[in-house]
């Protein structure tokens, strides 16, 4: 990952500091440099779904009553397209004062907020939703 981002910075260095270069070759090189930072742009979403990932299951595996809690309101389920997995489901809660978002890959807990009718009690970590409970 690092290694796309070293070649890219590499380039455009080498590109903008030796103005004796043809231009063909200058072009050649900031191109390489572009397509590069792309990579590692690449790689890098690919290391930061992992650990979301990661983080997902440890706050899954939690005890409900050690995760933050907040009383509140589902408010809606977003159809954004999500810059994480496919496997997360993008929800907003309202508690009161603010619209909160969480990200959900578990389609129990995210039917059972999007069909209470009361206010829920929501389980978090990290902005992962957890579990919610629907208070009477």
């Amino acid at each position: 990952m690092y290694f796309h981002l070293f070649v890219s910075i590499l380039s455009w260095i080498i590109g903008l500091s030796y103005p004796s270069l043809p231009d063909k070759y200058m072009v050649t090189i900031m191109i390489l440099g572009f397509i590069a930072f792309l990579l590692f742009l690449k790689e890098f979403l690919e290391h930061v779904n992992k650990q979301f990932l990661q983080q997902a299951e440890e706050a899954e595996g939690e005890n409900h009553r050690s995760l933050s809690s907040f009383k509140g309101r589902f408010v809606m389920i977003r159809d954004e397209d999500s810059p994480f997995s496919k496997d997360f489901t993008y929800i907003i809660f309202n508690n009161g004062e603010i619209e909160v978002p969480l990200f959900c890959r578990n389609l129990r807990v995210v039917q059972k907020a999007a069909q209470a009718n009361s206010e829920l009690i929501v389980y978090y970590k990290n902005y992962i939703l957890v579990e919610v409970e629907e208070l009477d």
